[in-house]
């Protein structure tokens, strides 16, 4: 199949967040909650040092319990300011969940503090890197909201990295719909409430 336009991979975000947004609330909670505790048992939670994580927001899948549950065992846990008139991002270190507010598209950001920075590209190797997506294939790519914030960031990140999505947003292939392109970033794990998978 040829690649989409860029029109075409409007109408498929548009299609793929309204169907996330008409989710059931219960089966949303629930697969969060199956998700936090699978990912929060995996090696490669158990074993990173620092955590790159994101702020969930709206439908999102929901990482709040999975910052406090890092930073409860010690972790260091960083979230990203989006940089102005790039596809690039800022990481800083929080303390808790309090030390954000609203930013880039109305989601929670660290301040822009620099001695709270973290350079990612100079992160250790256990590093772990939690990704947003409408929607993850079982290859570990994704269809994202059309920023480019992750590819950038994933081109050059040494650590882990491990998309969040639910069962029902999993799909076997986005490459069928012509949504993958040459820059696109899969990632290494992808966490659903019903399994973990590791991406060859």
């Amino acid at each position: 199949m040829r690649p989409m336009g860029t029109e075409e991979k409007k109408e498929l975000r548009t299609e793929a967040r309204a169907f996330r947004e008409g989710l059931d609330t219960s089966y949303r909670t629930q697969a969060d909650t199956a998700i936090a505790a699978r990912v929060a048992a995996s090696d490669a939670f158990v074993e990173a040092p620092l955590v790159f994580a994101y702020c969930s927001v709206g439908s999102e899948v929901d990482t709040h319990a999975l910052i406090e549950e890092a930073l409860r065992q010690g972790k260091t846990v960083a979230l990203p300011r989006a940089v102005p008139g790039t596809r690039t991002m800022a990481w800083h270190a929080i303390g808790s969940l309090a030390d954000t507010a609203p930013g880039f598209a109305g989601i929670p950001e660290p301040a822009d503090d620099a001695a709270t920075r973290i350079d990612a590209d100079d992160a250790d190797a256990r590093a772990l890197a939690l990704v947003p997506g409408l929607i993850f294939d079982i290859h570990g790519f994704r269809l994202g909201y059309g920023g480019g914030f992750y590819d950038t960031f994933l081109a050059t990140f040494p650590g882990r990295s491990l998309g969040l999505i639910r069962e029902r947003q999993l799909i076997d292939d986005l490459g069928k719909y012509g949504a993958r392109e040459p820059f696109d970033r899969p990632v290494g794990l992808v966490a659903s409430e019903g399994k973990l998978l590791t991406v060859p």
